[in-house]
């Protein structure tokens, strides 16, 4: 009697302390007999400690290897949880738990663990109601598998006052095979991933929420397959794999996916890829997305972005670099592009492409596809799509510069030189380069091409006549450009026909003909001397023409005799910008740009 009334006296002390304690303690090299959760006598199993742990309690564990006893799902080594109370080890490497960790409570209680290695842990709690009560952290730890799969938190939407506490996913260590992943219902708060290391992390969740997946080391892969939450991939490293969002995203024409600052580097034998359609670096499905400022490497028959997303798709100011192709693939679904955009608007700018069966592939409804740099592709740019296209550069490609096959924007001020195949092909009607119904300003440069500058390959009764005018091509000379740089209705009968004005080598210093054209002081701010030298009597033409092409100015028009003549131009009504100067005699025609300062 006397005893039972012992154990009963200890039961209430340890109780008590425990009500009133802030840390518990466990070491499993306590052998002493004594045990009542303080520093001096520490429980010698974690069990121990959580039992005796109230909410707001925290479990400190000494080094060594703890073997759970319970069961679940198959697995008799399982330590559960209690709601509200947090687990911290001494490190990682020392304080071992030699099985799996669950929690299964009915709460919105938060819970923690740190500074633990253990083979998985499963948080798997039904729904509860409203947010968390305090952040559910995870940090330090190493693992094979954080699984959080909660039934749902409610309310479902954004309106709860005060913090929306979630998860916080912190520094663990993975290996390069380990997983973090969400698979819980709808609900409303902050889950973020940071600066872990692993194989993979797996959005699966239902909607609501707000992700922030940054600075991780991820071997293989990021998936998002989540219904509509506002999600933040950042500054991950990703190793050999993918980062793969195929989201729900919204419907409201909101950015609310993004994918920036990542590097990552891809080989077509990754793992990332077994349940793939596509491999790519980035593939977007989502209903919007902005993926900018990424660092892709690709090797192998990998793609840089693939996007079939809706809108808006902003594909910004991204490095991506692919193996380069031999030989083309005629089907540009399978080939590997840099930029394959097959998405609603968005606008596609300041890229850097290199290699690739195409560079840049479109049947979207992109509204701008500008300031892009595009090089060593097999076709450099092929659009179905909707973009006005400007101020780009495609260099040094094998086949052809562009092949345009119902863009339905203008195209402007761009440089496609020095491609093997054509500089521009015309698939289809109509498209405006200059002067056409879309007020083109044209002033592309299309030089060095290896086979005609423009190539066309369409008949068109709707549409007869291209509109290319102010273009700069090989030739100045009109007949020489018609010859040798545009293949149009007068090499082939039944061809569209390209209304064209050739606006010189625009801002080249290079005689093209025998006349010599100099401008002094250029650039300028009131007037300039514009001089000239004729080696026979000729009829001049000299102009000014506006960056558009359009001639504000006529300086010029009447007979010379030979030798070395000059006028003076008159900028100070003229605002401040670009323009050419631009000589016409004897068939030949020399333009130089003329920049007014103010």
């Amino acid at each position: 009697m006397k005893k039972g009334k012992y154990f009963t006296l200890v039961s209430l002390i340890v109780f008590s302390f425990a009500c009133k304690a802030q840390f518990i303690y466990v070491d499993a090299g306590n052998t002493t007999g004594i045990e009542d959760g303080t520093q001096a006598h520490p429980f010698n199993t974690i069990k121990e400690g959580i039992n005796a742990a109230i909410p707001g309690n925290t479990v400190m564990i000494k080094q060594g290897t703890y073997v759970p006893d319970e069961s679940w799902s198959g697995n008799n080594h399982t330590l559960y949880l209690k709601a509200g109370v947090k687990l911290i080890g001494e490190s990682r490497d020392n304080t071992i738990i030699s099985g799996i960790i669950v929690d299964q409570q009915a709460s919105n209680l938060s819970i923690g663990l740190e500074k633990l290695k253990f083979d998985e842990f499963h948080f798997i709690r039904p729904t509860h109601a409203g947010p968390f009560t305090d952040l559910n952290t995870i940090r330090h730890c190493s693992s094979t598998l954080i699984s959080l799969g909660f039934g749902a938190g409610i309310p479902v939407n954004d309106t709860t006052p005060g913090s929306n506490n979630g998860f916080q996913v912190e520094e663990n260590d993975l290996g390069t095979d380990g997983i973090i992943e969400f698979k819980q219902g709808a609900g409303a708060s902050d889950l973020k991933v940071l600066g872990n290391k692993c194989g993979y992390v797996y959005i699966k969740s239902g909607g609501g929420y707000k992700y922030t997946i940054d600075s991780n080391d991820v071997q293989y892969g990021i998936f998002d397959k989540s219904a509509s939450n506002k999600t933040a991939i950042s500054n991950n490293r990703v190793y050999n794999g993918t980062i793969s969002d195929l989201s729900g995203g919204n419907q409201y024409g909101v950015e609310d996916e993004f994918i920036e600052n990542n590097t990552i580097t891809a080989n077509e034998n990754s793992p990332a890829f077994i349940d793939e359609d596509y491999k790519a670096g980035i593939t977007v499905k989502s209903r919007s997305a902005t993926i900018r400022n990424n660092v892709i490497t690709c090797t192998g028959h990998v793609s840089g972005i693939r996007s079939s997303a809706g809108a808006p798709l902003h594909i910004i100011n991204n490095t991506i670099t692919i193996d380069e192709v031999l030989a083309p693939d005629p089907d540009p679904y399978e080939g590997t592009s840099g930029i394959f955009n097959y998405s609603g608007w968005g606008y596609v700018t300041g890229n850097k492409i290199h290699g690739g069966n195409m560079g840049y592939y479109s049947k979207a409804g992109t509204a701008l596809f500008a300031d892009n740099v595009i090089e060593k592709a097999y076709t450099g740019f092929y659009s179905m799509g909707a973009e006005v296209v400007h101020h780009n550069t495609i260099a040094n490609c094998k086949g052809d510069g562009m092949i345009l096959d119902g863009l339905r924007g203008p195209l402007y001020s761009n440089t496609i030189k020095n491609n093997a195949g054509s500089g521009i092909r015309i698939l289809r009607m109509p498209i405006d380069l200059g002067g056409g119904k879309d007020k083109s300003p044209g002033l592309n440069e299309i030089t060095g091409n290896g086979n005609f500058d423009l190539f066309i390959e369409k008949t068109s009764i709707q549409f007869p006549v291209l509109y290319a005018w102010y273009n700069v091509w090989d030739h100045t000379d009109t007949l020489e450009i018609m010859q040798y740089d545009i293949r149009d209705g007068n090499d082939s009968t039944g061809l569209v026909r390209v209304s064209f004005t050739p606006a010189g080598y625009l801002g080249i210093d290079k005689a093209l003909s025998n006349n010599v054209l100099k401008i002094s002081p250029n650039p300028l701010s009131q007037s300039a001397s514009i001089t000239w030298v004729l080696k026979k009597r000729s009829f001049i033409s000299l102009k000014i023409l506006d960056f558009t092409g359009k001639v504000i100015k006529i300086l010029v028009d009447e007979q010379f005799d030979s030798g070395e003549h000059q006028v003076v131009f008159d900028a100070s009504n003229l605002p401040a910008g670009i323009y050419f100067c631009q000589l016409q005699t004897n068939g030949t025609i020399d333009t130089k740009k003329i920049l007014v300062c103010r």
